[in-house]
């Protein structure tokens, strides 16, 4: 078990930042190693999930690039500093966490969709330009204590990008059909009935997204509604988690599998929520079922949009292998949670006493210090086949957070803002390895040299890489790791300046092996070449 270590970065006080920091976002507001072997194809393949024939044929259709949330790609990445071209940046709008890229149309060109807190827009997608095609403004505004309502994101077979907002859900495509320079039009819009939402729709927006397997999309709101919706909007199926009248927080997406299980992780327990075909079910007897875990009861640490878990569930296994629910929970020394997703072996004994039998391990991820006191991650944790890797957003725990969301996103905001500075950048990557044989998940490897601030990480299968956006000396840059030991392998130094910060986006593979993400206030590309 190869473990990489440095000191633990220090952290200090926000206080001599906070003003600043404070105008900064209303401004906003305003206005070289060895390289990775190449893994073989035929793991590759066997690794990736089954094909969600609804969603777009593309390098990255959806947040977190299919329906099993797994943040990986089989595509072939970047596999050193010279094969990145210098990064181009767009401006978009604010906040823009993911991006769903298209098949290529009739002529070759692929298009990314994005969302932001304003704005629907279209990224052209090649090698040689980045250019904004068109954006408009979404009929309903989502305020600042519902930031992620929106952020979550899937383009269909048919080139429609569904967005959700709150209390609402909109489709939006080419006002030409086929033609990838087009403008966008609004094709439709669902507002959220009433009797469906727990308080008004600013009290309880969509928060998550995704695609069933047989071509509806399923959503989540803030307060626990699940619902099942025809792409038409013609059908709407619901259910709420909870207690009738408070519900449970749901923070983060939501994940699907090809067998109607939708997977939904609230402040409370996690969940396996049935999707039969024509009804949306609790009942064990059609497949559902519910866990707690440990869910930290009121614990807020800076850089976590809720309380409870702060990860989207990732799916783990695919055709023979175990299959799993993988989160972080909510201790303030988070623990990577797996729990068996269809049924538990017969011989299967809880892990402790008081454990939930559903649970297969609860691992402690401290980045290899087993006296730390604090270590969080806001991001869902990457996976590809048994391994899973999860990224430190421990941004220190000097700032209290608020019971009003809107200050909380606030204090969130500001701590993130500066997540690339000397004093406040989260360091740590851990990867942790399901063995089938013992039925553990044990450490594959800690590199504490690394900081990915605050993005999602992504793995190419195909160069055996992972990546993130990183910082050294407070500059932004693309990182990557070999997948299988975590040593460096190289850094593609992109910028200092704030514009390329992250901020929670996802780093994502691009279909001509470049790298994507999302910034502050835009959207960021470095081509392969």
């Amino acid at each position: 078990m190869p473990i990489i270590t440095t000191a633990s970065n220090p952290h200090a006080s926000l206080h001599t930042l906070i003003a600043g920091a404070v105008f900064s976002l209303v401004s906003l507001f305003c206005i070289t190693s060895s390289h990775a072997a190449p893994m073989d194809p035929e793991s590759v393949a066997s690794d990736e999930p089954p094909k969600n024939t609804f969603l777009a044929d593309s390098a990255w259709p959806m947040s977190h690039r299919t329906s099993y949330i797994q943040g990986s790609s089989p595509l072939p990445g970047p596999t050193s500093a010279d094969s990145l071209s210098k990064a181009v940046y767009r401006n978009t709008d604010l906040i823009n966490i993911t991006f769903a890229m298209s098949a290529p149309y009739a002529n070759g060109d692929i298009v990314a969709w994005g969302s932001g807190m304003t704005s629907v827009y279209k990224v052209s997608i090649d090698n040689n330009r980045t250019q904004i095609i068109d954006k408009i403004k979404k009929t309903k505004i989502t305020s600042i204590a519902n930031a992620t309502s929106g952020a979550y994101t899937v383009l269909d077979k048919d080139n429609v990008f569904y967005v959700p907002g709150q209390g609402s859900l909109h489709a939006y495509s080419d006002s030409i059909a086929g033609d990838p320079t087009s403008d966008i039009q609004l094709l439709r819009s669902l507002d959220i009935p009433t009797d469906a939402l727990r308080g008004s729709n600013a009290e309880d927006p969509i928060v998550g997204i995704n695609m069933t397997y047989d071509g509806y999309l399923a959503i989540a709101t803030k307060r626990g509604t699940i619902a099942v919706v025809s792409r038409d909007f013609t059908e709407f199926n619901y259910l709420q988690l909870g207690a009738s009248d408070t519900g449970e927080e749901v923070s983060n997406s939501i994940a699907v599998d090809e067998h109607g299980g939708i997977y939904v992780v609230t402040s409370e327990s996690m969940y396996r929520v049935q999707w039969t075909g024509d009804k949306l079910s609790l009942d064990e007897s059609d497949g559902a079922w519910q866990s707690t875990y440990e869910n930290g009861a009121d614990i807020q640490v800076p850089g976590r949009l809720g309380s409870g878990s702060g990860a989207t569930p990732s799916l783990m296994g695919v055709g023979d292998q175990d299959k799993f629910v993988v989160i972080t929970d909510g201790q303030l020394v988070t623990n990577i949670v797996l729990f068996w997703r269809d049924e538990i072996p017969t011989d299967w004994q809880p892990i402790a006493a008081g454990k939930n039998r559903r649970i297969a391990a609860e691992i402690p991820v401290n980045y290899g210090d087993d006296s730390r006191l604090l270590a969080m991650s806001e991001q869902s944790v990457l996976v590809r086949g048994y391994g899973a890797v999860v990224v430190s957003n421990d941004y220190g725990s000097t700032v209290a957070q608020s019971s009003n969301p809107t200050l909380s996103n606030l204090v969130n905001g500001i701590v993130v803002f500066f997540s690339n500075t000397r004093k406040y950048a989260p360091y740590g990557v851990e990867k942790f390895e399901w063995n089938p044989a013992t039925r553990t998940l044990d450490v594959a490897w800690v590199n504490n040299d690394i900081s990915c601030p605050n993005g999602i990480p992504t793995m190419s299968a195909a160069s055996n890489l992972f990546y993130c956006i990183g910082q050294r000396d407070a500059r932004w840059n693309v990182e990557a790791l070999n997948w299988d030991t975590g040593e460096s392998v190289f850094f593609k130094p992109i910028s200092k300046w704030f514009f390329y910060n992250s901020f929670y986006a996802a780093t994502q593979i691009g279909p001509q092996g470049g790298i994507w993400t999302g910034t502050i206030t835009g959207v960021t590309k470095l081509s392969r070449q």
